[in-house]
């Protein structure tokens, strides 16, 4: 079963499949999932919402279920699993979903990959639920071409995916009308965008920081009239970041002021450095990389949006001051920047510190609560270089705490060894086979047989092309899948048949996965009042908290040698 979902950073784009209630009542009750389907067809439910209006409450998602388990028992069949992907859109190739993937490999190999529990096709409100791209649709009718004679329902329509009579093909033409559609749509929206910003018109996007969002009632355009509870505050950073004031300084001032995002969450340095950036303030608007101008007078284009006024004392000529000292390209929301101007090198960031991310910051923050921010590790420089490396909170609303990471990564390395060599040396490696082994090497042998026989003569290769076309695509999927199997395996043993020499064998990524596997998070307490911060490390600071999920012990995996 799959759940993207995490608790503690809400969203409402998601991705899960759960046993359909129904069955899954029946067999909290005792009951089978064979005595559930009395002789019915074991299909799934898809359903899929491009856009979640309702604050992710996954209502759309709910009605689509409803719908399709009342349309499967219009054949004989019934929903086992339920499949869901909300929020997330079927007409971008660069989108993954992944509730429709995981449907597609579980019909494959004929049964929910966890639960074991026979799929046998599927069931959704509209095919569009289901796939919009050509790959998409050949990917789902391969799987129900391997799962052998899998069904199909639509609405309350029977599809024929399997035997080539003419669906095929309108399944194909169907799915990529929809792309080539939604190709136009794009194409008129950026049509749209550019033709509104030479004319000068509101933003049409979401609502911006400093002003007042669409309203039906009563009528108002979004993002024209200036909102002015925001725009004082808004003023007011501009202000700041002109003075040379920093950026951090800048948003842990709005954030002890209580004042909210456009979305109504916390300033972060870098949605401080977005509105301040941003020319829509002074009334300009970037376009392909550059200024928007008016070619009557080859100035910037002033749009029809409220702006700064002489009373707000901001203006063109503060903003550009603003952006000579930005040297991020991300920054310069998306102007072009000139090749031979400065700019702060970009190197890739990687993590190269052993708990940076796990550590967390305790110190109670200007806004009177438990900072709890990620520490990350710093390269030590200056006159400080001869402590060495040290980890340190970013927050810009906490003073921060910080810990040299030498000592730090010694403690905590010994509690975690200690802890893995009691609860892991010595359990076996317990690799989980394959489910799709059987089937790969009985589609391996069809090619092969096919090939022969058209070696031989036997055949035509015209008669078997387009068969093994479908079988190179098939075998191409299972692999993939098997490949997919194996890390997934890899990473579940990581810590079983665990030895002081596997930690020191294993690369960086691999030691941040154990830690993670092992530590919640471990909290940094700040230095109490009267210790000097050159005092000696004091491990009593580290709070650390293990994770609880599953403990294994020799007792539960481990049988002893006679």
């Amino acid at each position: 079963m799959i759940d993207t979902r995490n608790p503690s950073r809400p969203s409402k784009t998601f991705s899960r499949s759960y046993v359909a209630p129904a069955l899954q009542a029946h067999m909290d009750a005792g009951g089978t999932v064979e005595e559930w389907l009395a002789g019915r067809v074991p299909i799934a439910s898809m359903a899929r919402i491009s856009a979640d209006r309702l604050k992710g409450d996954a209502i759309g998602i709910a009605r689509q279920h409803k719908h399709n388990t009342r349309n499967a028992d219009l054949y004989n069949c019934a929903v086992v699993i339920h499949y869901e992907d909300n929020n997330l859109t079927a007409a971008k190739r660069e989108v993954k979903r992944p509730a429709f993937l995981q449907m597609v490999k579980d019909i494959t190999h004929g049964h929910e990959e966890e639960t074991g529990i026979p799929i046998r096709g599927c069931v959704a409100v509209e095919r569009e639920r289901v796939y919009r791209l050509p790959r998409d649709f050949v990917a789902f009718q391969d799987a129900l071409v391997m799962t052998g004679d899998g069904v199909f329902i639509e609405d309350k329509q029977l599809l024929d995916l399997v035997n080539d009579d003419g669906n095929i093909i309108s399944g194909l033409v169907t799915s990529g009308t929809g792309e080539s559609e939604v190709k136009k749509i794009r194409k008129r929206t950026a049509r749209n965008a550019i033709d509104r910003a030479e004319e000068g018109k509101a933003y049409g996007g979401p609502r911006r920081f400093g002003w007042l969002g669409a309203s039906k009632d009563p009528h108002r355009i979004g993002n024209k009239w200036i909102n002015r509870e925001e725009w004082t505050h808004l003023i007011g950073m501009i202000k700041m970041r002109y003075r040379g004031v920093s950026w951090r300084r800048i948003t842990g001032d709005i954030n002890r002021k209580r004042v909210l995002t456009a979305r109504g969450g916390k300033w972060t340095e870098q949605g401080v450095k977005a509105v301040v950036t941003n020319p829509a303030w002074w009334g300009g608007r970037i376009l392909n990389g550059e200024l928007v101008m008016d070619p009557k007078t080859d100035e910037p284009k002033i749009g029809e949006w409220e702006h700064a006024s002489e009373e707000d004392e901001c203006t063109y000529e503060m903003w550009k001051s603003i952006m000579s000292d930005v040297n991020a390209k991300r920054l310069h929301r998306g102007m072009r920047v000139e090749a031979n101007s400065q700019q702060a090198s970009e190197q890739l960031r990687s993590r190269v510190y052993h708990y940076s991310g796990v550590l967390r910051c305790g110190r109670i923050n200007d806004l009177v609560e438990v900072c709890y921010e990620k520490l990350s590790g710093n390269k030590a420089s200056g006159k400080n270089a001869k402590y060495g490396d040290y980890y340190r909170c970013g927050s810009p609303n906490c003073r921060g705490v910080g810990r040299r990471v030498a000592p730090v990564d010694k403690y905590l390395t010994g509690l975690l060894l200690a802890y893995l060599d009691k609860h892991f040396a010595g359990t076996p490696v317990k690799m989980t086979p394959w489910r799709g082994a059987e089937k790969l090497a009985n589609l391996r042998r069809q090619r092969k047989e096919i090939k022969y026989s058209v070696s031989e003569g036997e055949a035509e290769w015209s008669d078997v092309h387009d068969m093994i076309t479908r079988l190179d695509r098939n075998i191409k999927a299972l692999e993939e899948d098997e490949r997919e199997h194996l890390r997934a395996e890899r990473k579940r043993n990581l810590l079983r048949g665990w030895s002081r020499q596997k930690w020191e064998t294993m690369e960086l990524a691999d030691k941040r996965e154990v830690i993670a596997q092992v530590f919640t998070s471990v909290v940094v307490m700040p230095i109490p009042e009267g210790v000097s911060d050159k005092a000696p490390f004091d491990p009593k600071l580290l709070k650390v908290s293990w994770r609880k999920e599953r403990k294994e012990t020799k007792d539960q995996d481990h049988t002893p040698a006679a």
